[in-house]
């Protein structure tokens, strides 16, 4: 048995990541698989930086003084340097070590550079299947990463639908109703105008010209609406013929004045269908103040009251509420 002499093929084959050496750093044989990352070389330190644990460089003398008792060997590549090895040796005659290896955690990049495959792997080497379980991981995360992208713009997109008007795409009364709470809230700081417009006769265009066409009378006259208010501000679809409109501005009374004014003048001229007459619009203004409004629905009632004012006076007008009104 001791005269028995091992064929340095067979040893390619059993260990495709084994590694021979001399303490003059000569490789006196290597693995098929580590073949292919070495290229030819004939010495250990023109394609290997000896690291200690932590990657730093160490001298190659000092990896002999490393073999055996369970010490771990570190071997980065010179010219691939994502891609180290990690292993143990031993000392088989005084001037000869022989070094096991493995890419350990650098296997993924390895397999990927150099087009390994579960051939250059012996059999009992679970690297393969450590790289399966590795990449089949990844694609699950990768899906369910998309999965979640995808369920949070549905989540993003029901929210949005759930606040906006179908028909006109202005917000609809529960999406109007939380941005309106939160300026009342507010409304020491930054006041606001509270707008309610109604069309005029509309019925007239639904009964005469049928629901198609009343729906496309509303939405060019959201389409007005929304042209015409700043980026603060927002418009909603109440219902029917019905609009509210949320102006935000340091003298809101003026500045809602002006913007009613422009939206009732462009709402008249609007073409609606032929033979018919020019829709147009009333609208009532209820200015917020903290010293004397407490409650929200207060608002509504001022603006629904100037509304009320302003079809009375002749329709296609705006008016601002005030204490006559009451």
């Amino acid at each position: 048995m001791k005269d028995a002499v091992v064929d340095m093929r067979d040893l390619a084959d059993l260990m495709p990541m084994h590694l021979l050496l001399n303490r003059a750093g000569v490789m006196v044989s290597q693995g098929r698989t580590l073949a292919k990352l070495l290229g030819g070389a004939a010495r250990l330190e023109d394609v290997f930086i000896p690291t200690n644990n932590i990657g730093q460089p160490i001298r190659f003398d000092d990896l002999f003084s490393q073999l055996g008792d369970g010490k771990r060997i570190f071997l980065q590549l010179r010219h691939h340097q994502d891609v180290s090895l990690r292993g143990h040796g031993v000392q088989v005659l005084p001037e000869l070590a022989m070094l096991n290896l493995g890419f350990g955690i650098c296997l993924s990049s390895a397999v990927q550079r150099f087009g390994l495959s579960d051939s250059d792997f012996p059999p009992s080497d679970l690297a393969m299947e450590f790289l399966f379980l590795h990449e089949a991981n990844r694609a699950a995360l990768t899906e369910l990463s998309r999965v979640n992208t995808r369920l949070a713009e549905a989540r993003e997109s029901a929210q949005i639908l759930s606040i906006t008007d179908p028909l006109t795409g202005v917000l609809n009364r529960r999406g109007f109703d939380a941005v309106f709470s939160k300026a009342f809230d507010q409304r020491d700081k930054n006041p606001f105008a509270l707008v309610h417009m109604d069309l005029d006769r509309f019925k007239e265009i639904n009964d005469t010209f049928g629901h198609a066409a009343g729906d496309r009378v509303l939405a060019e006259v959201a389409a007005v609406l929304a042209s015409e208010v700043r980026s603060g501000d927002r418009v909603c679809r109440m219902g029917g013929d019905e609009f509210l409109i949320l102006i935000l501005a340091d003298r809101p009374a003026a500045v809602a004045q002006n913007i009613c004014e422009r939206m009732i003048r462009k709402i008249g001229a609007m073409e609606v269908c032929p033979g018919s007459e020019k829709v147009s619009a009333s609208m009532g203004i209820a200015v917020s103040d903290s010293k004397r409004i407490l409650q929200l629905p207060q608002l509504f009632e001022m603006a629904d009251a100037a509304l009320y004012r302003a079809k009375a006076s002749g329709r296609g007008r705006v008016v601002s509420w005030s204490e006559a009104l009451r």
